[in-house]
């Protein structure tokens, strides 16, 4: 057989593109592009100062002291003063005074005799004027070393008190208790003459009245030579 002959092929010419589909796909990419957020900007962070970081510390010390002070048990109180001893105060001072009024001689100075003599205590009962029998011993001691003093030597017993009660009484009670040992001297031979008797009351403390070792020390007999006219 004979081929047929072919005849002429027809060019096909290549498909449109369509238009709105690459609109599309350049609107898609658009969009997604656009869609995509920037980054967000975080805040800056204040800047911590000493105060924000020290008081945690502070606060973690504290706690701790009170946690350490709960647990260590906590020392005992010191126990309360004793007491003052005023029976054994009068004892030793009156120990005192009898060696030195022993001690004392024709030629000792006038100044060394005062202070032996004003030595010893006399300590009265509360609001009297009785000398205690502790006291005499040692009064009868000063007596001999008055009695050997010149005849012209003049001495004042001088009353004293605390500060318990009114002035007043005070006043009062303090020349009774010096009068008590002027008589005790002379009745133990002391001319009268050469003594007076006069009393202070609470007006010349020589310690405080706040303790009873204070008060033992103003209630007190002191003997010191006359000034003129008395």
């Amino acid at each position: 057989m004979t081929p047929q002959a072919a005849g002429p092929r027809t060019r096909r010419s290549p498909p449109a593109h369509n238009n709105k589909a690459g609109t599309t796909g350049e609107s898609m990419h658009d969009d997604t592009a656009g869609s995509a957020e920037a980054p967000p900007i975080l805040d800056r962070p204040e800047p911590v100062g000493f105060r924000d970081k020290a008081w945690p510390i502070l606060v973690l010390g504290f706690i701790t002291v009170l946690l350490i002070r709960a647990c260590v048990p906590s020392s005992a109180p010191p126990p309360p003063p004793a007491p003052f001893d005023t029976a054994g105060a009068t004892q030793a001072a009156n120990a005192r005074a009898i060696a030195a009024l022993d001690a004392i001689r024709a030629g000792t100075p006038m100044d060394a005799v005062l202070v032996a003599l004003n030595l010893p205590t006399v300590n009265f009962a509360s609001g009297s004027a009785e000398i205690p029998p502790d006291a005499k011993p040692v009064l009868v001691k000063a007596a001999l070393v008055i009695k050997g003093l010149a005849p012209t030597v003049r001495l004042e017993i001088a009353g004293h008190t605390d500060s318990t009660g009114t002035a007043e009484a005070n006043m009062l009670l303090s020349r009774q208790r010096a009068q008590a040992v002027a008589d005790f001297l002379v009745a133990s031979g002391v001319p009268r003459e050469r003594l007076s008797a006069t009393g202070y009351g609470d007006a010349r403390p020589v310690a405080t009245n706040a303790t009873e070792e204070g008060r033992f020390h103003n209630r007190r007999i002191e003997v010191r030579p006359q000034t003129r006219g008395g």
